[in-house]
């Protein structure tokens, strides 16, 4: 009996799909990439500098791999060839080394698309087959001869002139970032404002007092002598004078997609984007289950920018939160589903959230690591939050008198917990909620001590990974497939280094290599003209521009000023 033979990227993910697929498949597994450009030519680029032709070799240990594949094409006699690597310009882009390695015909192969490891998932994708996106494969030839282009040029003058390791595309100007970060910094403590603070304790909570003017405009002082001889005028006794009760509604974030899930893991587990990132991997490609005896691909995809979520798992996530928490939770039109008709993304793309509700973070946590399970039961909640009704809370702004100086203090009552109790323990604190008022029956309050106190509001601060990704993301730089990687290639060039608070400080090298850049290459190494190429890489990627006409166009402008420099 024939049997049809499916391609995948990872020996995981095959396990997975083993356990649900019958006798009638055989499965591979890729590893990866299949080939490389090679490093041969001007600058070892591997591309052919008159027809931009790009060059390529067997990555070092896949002949075999190949080999096995050729001879088993020989001797069985093979139905059908699914390509299902990943679903993104790099996993098209592995279809077709497996298409040009082995020879295949057009009536050989189809390619396979999913989103997520489950039954279903996979049985649509084979009864809706397609055939390779080459537009796909152009944007991510584009994106790889681009990257080698500023790279290897610009990366072998810094080891000429400068004995540096590096430069990039994108980490350069992820240097830059961190390096004017850093600048704002330094400006911003030039000129330090302080403020007056009583701190006061009420029920083993920390309540800080702030000084007002009449009108409750926060007072700032450029002089810290000033605010001293103030605070010399008061004593530790706060009278209450007034309140004033706001109605404010809190919404739920939107959906997960790759930086916002790296940035909350990040602030809510402390973990690094590449742990994130390895994480988030292995809960897709699929986890044993021991209470279910089965192999479980637990998330969706989990390299995206699309906040969009199937209805088919939005229509069971409604029933799960009206069950649970009532019909009045549930939100069918929530705000983010506003802006995601405006968002330039794959249409079949989804946001990261669970492939299923069955699977309760709870249900299965003797089947994951500690750290599996963080994470897994962070997307679990954050998905059900981001369809559910915004949290309603009154904010009550307290005024305080004290030797006629005013100072306030406020705190956020919930009225309505909508969204927070996804996750109350962390949502709570997190928006700064409390379910009572700690000052409703206090007509005074004593201090423990009065402070003066630098004014850190607009204060700028250094990026983590979580908040640099972010920022990569709103700038437009980068794509999900490759923010693991900025950061800890600048810490392993030494180009800067981590804190204590895990945020990175450029160190000296990194400031002579960024100078350098920008005095001989600040039109190429900014983030609006690195912005600029990805959106014409995205264009490549929608049949809208050609590998050949961008490439020649990027190195007829950029190989000039770069010969100037050598």
């Amino acid at each position: 009996m024939q049997k049809n033979l499916i391609f995948l990227e990872s020996a995981t993910k095959k396990k997975t799909i083993e356990s649900f697929l019958g006798d009638n498949y055989i499965i591979f597994a890729t590893s990866g990439h299949l080939w490389e450009l090679d490093k041969i030519g001007f600058y070892n680029l591997g591309v052919d500098l008159t027809s931009f032709d790009p060059t390529y070799k067997t990555i070092l240990g896949k002949e075999k791999l190949i080999d096995f594949w050729k001879k088993y094409l020989v001797r069985k006699n093979v139905a059908k060839i699914y390509l299902a690597t990943d679903p993104d310009r790099e996993g098209e882009a592995i279809a077709q080394e497996i298409v040009q390695l082995l020879k295949l015909s057009p009536a050989q192969y189809q390619r396979l698309l999913f989103y997520e490891i489950t039954p279903r998932n996979i049985k649509e994708a084979l009864n809706n087959p397609l055939t390779i996106n080459q537009n796909l494969v152009e944007s991510q030839l584009s994106r790889q001869v681009l990257d080698r282009m500023i790279g290897f040029c610009l990366s072998t003058i810094l080891q000429k002139k400068l004995q540096a390791s590096s430069a990039g595309r994108v980490q350069s100007v992820v240097l830059k970032l961190i390096i004017e970060r850093e600048e704002l910094i330094k400006q911003f403590e030039k000129k330090k404002l302080y403020i007056i603070c009583g701190i006061c304790q009420v029920n083993e909570q920390k309540i800080i007092l702030k000084q007002v003017d009449e009108a409750g405009g926060l007072i700032i002082y450029k002089d810290k002598v000033e605010a001293e001889e103030i605070k010399k005028k008061l004593g530790l006794i706060f009278q209450f004078v007034s309140k004033k009760e706001e109605k404010k509604f809190i919404l739920p974030k939107p959906p997960l997609i790759t930086s916002l899930l790296l940035f909350e893991a990040k602030s809510q587990l402390g973990f690094s984007v590449a742990r994130t990132t390895q994480l988030a991997q292995k809960l897709y490609e699929g986890v044993w289950i021991g209470t279910k005896r089965k192999q479980v691909g637990l998330i969706t995809y989990p390299r995206t920018d699309s906040p969009r979520i199937n209805q088919e798992f939005v229509s069971s996530a409604y029933k799960y939160i009206r069950e649970k928490w009532g019909s009045n939770y549930s939100n069918t039109n929530p705000a983010w589903k506003k802006k995601e008709k405006t968002l330039n993304v794959q249409g079949a793309h989804e946001s990261i959230h669970p492939t299923y509700l069955d699977y309760h973070p709870a249900e299965i946590k003797s089947s994951l690591s500690e750290e599996e399970y963080n994470l897994y039961k962070l997307i679990y909640n954050h998905t059900l939050a981001s369809l559910m009704n915004p949290a309603q809370v009154n904010k009550i702004t307290y005024t305080f008198l004290n030797n006629d100086y005013y100072f306030v203090t406020a705190e956020r009552i919930c009225q309505f917990a909508g969204f927070l109790v996804a996750a109350s323990e962390v949502y709570f604190p997190n928006y700064n909620v409390k379910l009572k008022s700690e000052l409703e029956a206090i007509f005074q309050l004593e201090a423990k001590k009065i402070e003066v106190q630098e004014y850190q509001e607009n204060k700028p601060v250094r990026y983590n990974e979580g908040s640099l990704v972010q920022e990569l993301e709103r700038l437009g730089i980068g794509r999900p497939s490759t923010y693991n990687t900025f950061g800890q290639t600048l810490v392993k060039r030494k180009y800067v280094k981590l804190n204590e608070k895990g945020q990175f400080i450029p160190i000296e090298k990194g400031l002579i290599v960024n100078n350098w850049l920008q005095e001989r290459f600040s039109s190429l190494i900014n983030e609006n003209y690195t912005a600029s190429l990805e959106i014409e890489l995205d264009k490549i990627s929608q049949g809208k521009k050609r590998y050949y006409d961008f490439i020649k166009n990027f190195w007829e402008n950029f190989f000039p000023s770069f010969k100037k420099v050598c």
